[in-house]
């Protein structure tokens, strides 16, 4: 087999070229030049790298808890509203007297919760005991030196079963001893101070039952005169400034039921 020149073959390529109408570097160029859209289209279409997004950060637990606890409900809101008002009325009624011991009212509340409730009611509703609110108890005692007597001695220093007590021109009647459930009123005159009979009694008779009173400069109950009701020892006094009870607990006055002791008229 007989080898052909390198010239001749580069001859007959450079004359077929011419025959096609190119010169033999178009022929060369066009395979580069059709080769760079392949390439610029294989570069567009190749996709963007993907960025791994960054993990979030932990959210705190307290933000977490503020985020998913229950929140306050629309209808609640009137009533929140209303709270700081009550605790200004509450506190008004109840605050510590100007020489910075309990107010005489609070003194009571205490006294009644400890000594009283188990029997009235919690509220003075009634239970073992009889009712107070609503006006009952002022029914009763329109004069609230009446109701200290009462308390003071209770039932058996009243009198035997069946003795009246209270006012005689009481709607419905006077009540009668032991006429409540069989349940006798016990006596206190061993267990409370004078001082703190006033306290419980006009805690029940004014707070719970709604009696009006005159009150001195201390915010403690006094007669309808100003008078005081106690004495410097805490003794229960009379407007004239003598013994509210005798030996047995018994008043040294009659009560007056038209104009009652330590109410305005």
């Amino acid at each position: 087999m007989t080898e052909v020149p390198e010239h001749l073959l580069k001859r007959s390529k450079d004359r077929r070229t011419s025959l096609d109408g190119g010169s033999p570097g178009e022929a060369a160029a066009a395979p580069a030049a059709q080769s760079a859209p392949i390439e610029k289209a294989t570069a567009a279409a190749a996709p963007a790298a993907v960025v791994p997004a960054a993990a979030p950060e932990p959210v705190p637990p307290y933000v977490e808890a503020a985020l998913t606890r229950k929140k306050i409900p629309y209808w609640a809101m009137p009533v929140l509203a209303f709270l700081p008002l009550w605790a200004v009325i509450f506190i008004g009624g109840l605050s510590p007297s100007s020489n910075g011991e309990p107010s005489q009212l609070a003194t009571g509340q205490a006294i009644f919760a400890t000594n009283c409730a188990g029997c009235h009611g919690a509220g003075g509703g009634g239970g073992v005991g009889r009712v107070m609110t609503d006006g009952a108890l002022v029914a009763t005692f329109p004069d609230i030196i009446g109701q200290l007597e009462f308390v003071w001695i209770g039932s058996n220093g009243t009198g035997p079963a069946g003795t009246p007590y209270g006012d005689p021109a009481r709607a419905g009647g006077q009540h009668k001893t032991m006429s409540y459930n069989g349940n006798p009123m016990p006596n206190f005159d061993k267990s409370l101070s004078q001082s703190q009979l006033l306290a419980v009694i006009r805690y029940e008779w004014e707070t719970l039952s709604g009696g009006k009173t005159t009150v001195d400069a201390e915010g403690n109950i006094t007669y309808a005169d100003g008078k005081p009701m106690l004495d410097a020892a805490g003794e229960l006094i009379t407007p004239e400034g003598k013994l509210l009870f005798d030996p047995v607990g018994k008043l040294t006055i009659q009560p007056n039921w038209t104009t009652p002791s330590g109410s305005k008229s």
